[in-house]
């Protein structure tokens, strides 16, 4: 596991989008590299220029003291949207990157007067490692955080060798009439090789008859795969997936009063049939 340490000036992921501590760089497992460089070009600030588990907060309003263009991102800092509506694909002004802490693979991001967030990723088996997270709140904070997981398993490939299965049979409704990619009783298959510049996506999978699902998922290519479990809940998860990788969302709820905090992990297990 090769991780990224955060650099404000000259930093890998120099984006506006994604959390930016410890970002992902590589994920070599049985010789496979099982998260790599999914997009075809880079440059640090790509919104997206991001590997392996990336997870993105929404925007928060962060007072009414504050002028009406200033969001709020944890794990990035406070943003100038230039008064136009905030797009999660674009790059923003840093206002205020706050500070930074980083001892090993623990990750600390303060906010002053907003927030204080913690990220530790934890290698916790030959096989298996976790992160976890703590953000402690100074204002109102209404929201959600979710993982973009964009692993790759070795192939630059998106099709009917990639699947993807839930303890439970997933439903939700697609973004348009697809011919590659359905739903079945255990997961998503797909049913060709999406072509270059081909996408598909779903907003809203969750558990047939009920609302949101748990957060438990697994990603699989051939003999390898990815198994991902949180212990909390989630309220929806979505699926993105191009031509070169094929991801899964799952979205936690966020809602945090002055004083409080918020704390979630998740486990990752590599398993191979080789």
């Amino acid at each position: 596991m090769t991780l990224e340490l955060h650099h404000p000036q000259d930093g890998y992921y120099q984006g506006t989008r994604f959390d930016r501590s410890g970002v992902f760089k590589s994920l070599v497992f049985k010789g496979v590299e099982m998260c790599g460089e999914w997009f075809q070009k880079y440059s640090p600030t790509m919104h997206d220029a991001v590997l392996g588990p990336a997870e993105e907060f929404s925007p928060v309003i962060p007072g009414t003291d504050r002028e009406s263009h200033v969001l709020l991102k944890p794990g990035v800092g406070l943003l100038d949207t230039g008064h136009e509506t905030y797009d999660r694909f674009k790059l923003y002004k840093i206002l205020d990157p706050g500070l930074w802490e980083v001892d090993g693979m623990r990750f600390r991001h303060i906010l002053e007067g907003y927030y204080d967030y913690t990220k530790e990723i934890a290698v916790t088996g030959e096989n298996s490692f976790r992160i976890s997270h703590k953000l402690e709140s100074n204002i109102p904070i209404d929201g959600d955080v979710y993982n973009h997981n964009f692993f790759t398993l070795g192939k630059m490939e998106t099709g009917p060798s990639r699947k993807i299965d839930f303890p439970f049979r997933p439903e939700g409704i697609w973004r348009a009439e697809y011919d590659s990619v359905g739903f079945t009783d255990s997961g998503i298959r797909f049913s060709r090789v999406l072509k270059e510049g081909e996408s598909v996506y779903t907003g809203n999978i969750h558990e047939a008859g009920k609302e949101g699902m748990p957060y438990e998922m697994t990603l699989s290519e051939g003999p390898l795969s990815v198994h991902i479990k949180g212990d909390v809940p989630v309220f929806k998860t979505v699926l993105w997936a191009n031509h070169r990788i094929a991801c899964l969302e799952p979205y936690n709820k966020i809602s945090l009063a002055p004083g409080q905090a918020f704390c979630w992990s998740i486990e990752y297990t590599l398993e191979s049939s080789l």
